[in-house]
């Protein structure tokens, strides 16, 4: 076991953004990092990225529709209610920046790009801002934005592993696509951005053809479940979100990363990993090849 104090995780938001192409189908947009990103190289991930000390500005903030101290009380988390609010600033300017979805109104109406001008005009205050030659906050004074924080809800909570060399405290929020807009990877950070639904995106990923973080698998075992964009939304109405610490273990010669409810989360020595039907809910992963798979475990209550 790696000796040494834990690096402190960065706070950071990620949304899981939604879509329907059909009544039947449930789609999330996953984005391909950049081969040679600093984390997650090559992977497809929910678009996301780590809290700015400007997404606590009072002048953003202000814009918001949800003040910080709702914010405090959705996140259900001892932090000073500017703290709170930086989450789902962050998580509306970073889905902006890597996927160009914008979460907002103006005037009361929804940002719609589907009018050439203004897609004209957003696509280029994006570059600006990729660029660093524009702020969020000049962005949101000049269109006079209206933060569509109320479109996002708190979904799960991933704290990285301990001793892994980069760790993030990250919020994960579900949004639907609002209508008259397209998602585009930044070609910066990101190099593609695409709709899967979540059981085509983890079979991709079994066979290789996908590489999935850990958050992003078991993210995308838990909507699948789920199912309906509808049922994944009030899923977050109806359950507390709880921080999920995953341990890395070693079982069968097989990395595994145990969550908490699996029954050998806090034991010293772990059974072996069973993909009995008749086991505990899908609440471990195992690694195979490049790609990481969902198993039962022996037994337990679901995270």
């Amino acid at each position: 076991m790696p000796s040494g104090k834990p690096e402190q995780p960065i706070d950071s938001a990620t949304v899981i953004l939604l879509r329907e192409p059909d009544p039947e189908t449930c789609e999330v947009l996953l984005v391909e990092r950049h081969a040679e990103s600093r984390a997650f190289a090559g992977a497809y991930v929910f678009p996301g990225g780590r809290i700015d000390e400007a997404d606590r500005d009072p002048v953003i903030q202000a814009a918001a529709r949800l003040d910080p101290t709702q914010a405090t009380a959705r996140l259900g988390e001892d932090l000073p209610p500017p703290d709170a609010l930086a989450f789902w600033i962050a998580a509306i300017r970073e889905l902006f920046e890597e996927a160009g979805i914008l979460l907002a109104g103006i005037a009361g109406a929804p940002v719609d790009f589907s009018d050439p001008e203004a897609e004209t005009r957003f696509a280029s205050a994006r570059s600006a801002l990729l660029a660093g030659a524009l702020t969020f906050r000049e962005l949101v004074e000049r269109e006079r934005l209206e933060l569509a924080t109320d479109m996002l809800w708190y979904f799960s909570r991933w704290i990285t592993p301990l001793h892994a060399p980069r760790r993030y405290d990250a919020r994960f929020f579900v949004a639907r696509l609002p209508l008259g807009q397209t998602p585009l990877h930044d070609d910066r950070e990101t190099t593609a951005a695409s709709w899967f639904t979540p059981a085509d995106a983890l079979s991709r990923a079994a066979s290789g053809d996908l590489i999935l973080t850990p958050p992003t698998t078991r993210t995308l075992v838990d909507l699948h479940q789920l199912g309906s964009s509808t049922r994944i939304v009030e899923s977050t109405q109806s359950r507390p979100v709880s921080p999920i610490l995953p341990r890395v273990v070693n079982i069968g010669g097989r990395t595994t990363l145990l969550y908490p409810g699996d029954t050998d989360y806090e034991r010293p020595t772990p059974l072996a990993t069973t993909d009995d039907a008749h086991a505990g809910p899908l609440n471990r992963l195992v690694m195979e090849g490049s790609s990481w798979r969902s198993v039962r475990s022996p037994g337990g209550e679901p995270r």
